[in-house]
């Protein structure tokens, strides 16, 4: 017995010192079994690597003879190695990167965009079908031509420190969440949000007053001069126009903040000499989540007007555009249908003809 397997080290994988250990026991004519059992690995994996490792060589005489090369096996080894793993989807299917890219630069979402690519390896228009997470590692691998920067929400804001809470008026009437009835689990229809959407701190400073029904996410929004309780009863009264009749089974209950603008309650309720009025509720103080589908959808309209936006140079035309994108916006937790597709069918429930056109 040769005293070379001494030199040999103790790994899972065969490696090249392995290599150099056959050839040189094979010389020596030492059979496969005590090959195997000297390395520590079974038979067959010698075997294997043997019939890997085997060449061709001519001799003087042009005769061949085969004989293990521990180099060229080593070659052939990294060969293969370098072909481990799968394949990219995107290597599989090239019609998956260009509309990956396209929806991104039309502002749409990792999820929007895999409902969509479903849909088409659905109708047998692609082979291959995604999930978001899946896109969001392709973007973030940077084999696409779009960047994480093109994403909607590229990165985390810092987190402002905590101010100490204004001194505001007291609001005249109204009531705090605590005595909103239990409207949790978002079954029943006609309880809103509201908010206002600041442009430019300096000038003029008209901005936007925001409303969210809660069950459906469907979004109203009207320019206001300014941000006060007088506008704000102003725009609700314009709302109520719109509605006429209909406006009270529409609107249950409106939840606000404690911003100055919302302190007249009795003036938001719009309540009538027969006993109709809409219940205006008050979220805590820094409880953004009490009102989170008014948050998402400020989120949304920031999209389209990032802060600094000077809203006295945007038309009611543009921002109804823009609100209509936004209702008819594929949403996930209505199997991708649009915001607006709910509100409609609640309204048909009701059996209200009313036909909105945002």
């Amino acid at each position: 017995m040769s005293d070379y397997y001494s030199t040999t080290i103790q790994s899972k994988n065969i490696e090249f010192i392995h290599r150099w250990i056959i050839s040189k026991a094979l010389k020596d004519k030492d059979p496969i079994s005590l090959i195997a059992k000297e390395l520590g690995f079974s038979r067959q994996t010698i075997h294997n690597e043997i019939q890997r490792g085997t060449i061709q060589h001519m001799n003087s005489d042009l005769t061949i003879h085969y004989v293990y090369d521990p180099y060229a096996a080593e070659y052939k080894h990294k060969e293969a190695s370098s072909w481990k793993g799968r394949l990219s989807v995107l290597d599989d299917c090239k019609n998956l990167a260009p509309i990956i890219e396209e929806g991104v630069r039309n502002k749409l979402s990792p999820e929007v965009i895999a409902h969509h690519i479903n849909q088409l390896y659905t109708e047998g228009k692609i082979s291959h079908t995604l999930c978001f997470k899946t896109i969001y590692n392709l973007i973030e691998s940077g084999k696409l031509s779009v960047t994480v920067k093109d994403l909607l929400y590229a990165s985390k804001r810092r987190k402002k420190p905590h101010k100490k809470e204004k001194m505001y008026e007291k609001p005249i009437g109204g009531q705090s969440i605590e005595f909103r009835p239990d409207i949790s689990d978002r079954r029943e229809f006609g309880h809103w949000e509201i908010d206002c959407v600041v442009g430019k701190r300096k000038g003029k400073s008209t901005c936007l007053m925001t409303l969210v029904e809660r069950k459906t996410r469907y979004g109203i929004s009207v320019l206001i001069p300014k941000k006060s309780k007088k506008c704000v009863v102003n725009a609700l009264k314009k709302v109520k126009s719109l509605f006429g009749k209909y406006f009270y089974e529409v609107f249950k209950s409106i939840t606000a903040d404690n911003g100055s603008e919302f302190k007249d309650a009795n003036g938001m309720s719009l309540s009538l000499k027969n006993g109709k009025s809409v219940k205006i509720y008050f979220a805590h103080a820094y409880h953004s989540w009490e009102r989170g589908s008014n948050e998402n959808y400020n989120r949304m309209i920031r999209r389209y007007y990032p802060k600094g936006t000077d809203f006295t140079k945007i038309t009611n035309a543009d921002l109804q555009a823009i609100i209509q994108k936004i209702n008819h916006y594929p949403r996930k937790q209505f199997s991708f249908h649009s915001s607006h597709h709910q509100f409609m069918l609640e309204l048909s429930k009701l059996n209200i003809p009313l036909q909105l056109t945002v």
